[in-house]
């Protein structure tokens, strides 16, 4: 079980160069051991070591840093990624007890907080971030929470740890504190990995979805919801890489019986097993990217468009429950899934408007 520890902790390190200014910056450090401290780091700068040689990063423009076996990867408020080594590796946390001195092989990640201890990667329009990288993720910066039940941890697409569901009781339930299903646009993407590529849906069943999101109320007529993943059969017609809006429309990339497995989609190219990104993107009243000006919902895989649709018929049930707010669940390898099939997932990120795949959070994983 993670250990939670918040308190001020001032973070003076080797690798941190000397502060020319008092400045002081809020922050969150996760450990390696599922530790997280959060507190204030007084500095101005970090040395980091390139291929192009040593530069002075100001930590000012920084929103995180990870941490791997072989260096830190510097992800910056505007997006941009650089990828080096620390001078030095000791860390000295100066907590409310004791200083307390740590190597950076214990250090995970650090995040930058803002005004009001938001994450930086909290940007305008970005309802939800989930790590997906511990059984006991805290996710009280966006109101939600999450419920892990028997799942390990593997490398994820970056180095960092990432959540694998592998069992038939494996599970992850991500508590919303809204509903995606009224917001007139949205995004959802994130990394996914498939360790049996090759295993055949069979007896109409699939790979497990990446999501099903449902309304959290027990009547089953207006349990509005969406569903992203990998099947033979959607029960639409629909096989493949598929998606759907209950009530609103459905897609997918395959007609049904024209696709025996994930890695017989040809989706995944030569890495059927290997991480890739997904998206979900959708748009009431039409997105209007020049490709796809019109469709309501488009799917992607490594920032590449390969499922679009227009609206379909409307279920009049469901045009009174798209103005109802509510809690929702984003389940993931639940009872609507075949649960005997594993999958490993990271990184999930849902916004409040449509991206185009220009804008998706996409780059080659190395």
């Amino acid at each position: 079980m993670k250990r939670l520890l918040v308190m001020m902790a001032m973070v003076a390190a080797c690798c941190f160069g000397q502060a020319q200014n008092d400045v002081s910056v809020n922050v969150k450090v996760n450990l390696a051991d599922g530790s997280q401290l959060q507190g204030t780091l007084h500095t101005s700068s970090l040395a980091l070591v390139t291929s192009f040689g040593k530069k002075e990063i100001p930590l000012a423009q920084i929103a995180s840093l990870d941490f791997a076996k072989d260096g830190v990867k510097v992800n910056f408020r505007n997006r941009d990624v650089l990828s080096g080594t620390l001078e030095g590796s000791a860390f000295v946390l100066r907590t409310i007890f004791n200083d307390v001195k740590l190597d950076s092989s214990q250090v995970k990640s650090i995040q930058f907080l803002r005004a009001g201890n938001a994450l930086w990667g909290n940007e305008p329009g970005l309802l939800l971030h989930v790590l997906l990288d511990s059984p006991s993720e805290n996710l009280g910066v966006f109101n939600a929470h999450m419920e892990i039940t028997n799942a390990r941890m593997i490398e994820g697409p970056s180095g960092g740890d990432a959540l694998l569901l592998d069992s038939e009781d494996a599970k992850t339930v991500i508590h919303l504190p809204f509903s995606p299903y009224v917001i007139p646009e949205g995004t959802i993407e994130f990394w996914a990995k498939f360790p049996n590529p090759h295993q055949h849906f069979g007896g109409g069943g699939g790979q497990p979805w990446f999501f099903y999101i449902e309304r959290d109320e027990d009547n089953d007529e207006i349990r509005a919801f969406m569903l992203f993943g990998f099947t033979a059969n959607d029960g639409t017609g629909k096989s493949g890489l598929v998606g759907g809006i209950r009530g609103l429309v459905h897609l997918g990339t395959h007609a049904f019986g024209a696709v025996s497995s994930v890695a017989g989609s040809g989706l995944l190219g030569d890495t059927p097993d290997g991480w890739h990104h997904y998206a979900f993107i959708w748009k009431w009243d039409g997105l209007e990217f020049a490709e796809t000006h019109g469709k309501i919902v488009l799917l992607t895989v490594d920032g590449r468009l390969v499922a679009s649709a227009v609206k379909g018929p409307t279920d009049k049930r469901y045009e009174i429950v798209r103005t109802i707010e509510t809690k929702c669940r984003l389940l993931i390898h639940d009872y609507n899934s075949d649960c005997s099939r594993p999958i490993a997932m990271s990184n999930l990120k849902m916004w409040n408007y449509a991206k185009s795949p220009e804008q998706l959070e996409w780059r080659e994983v190395r």
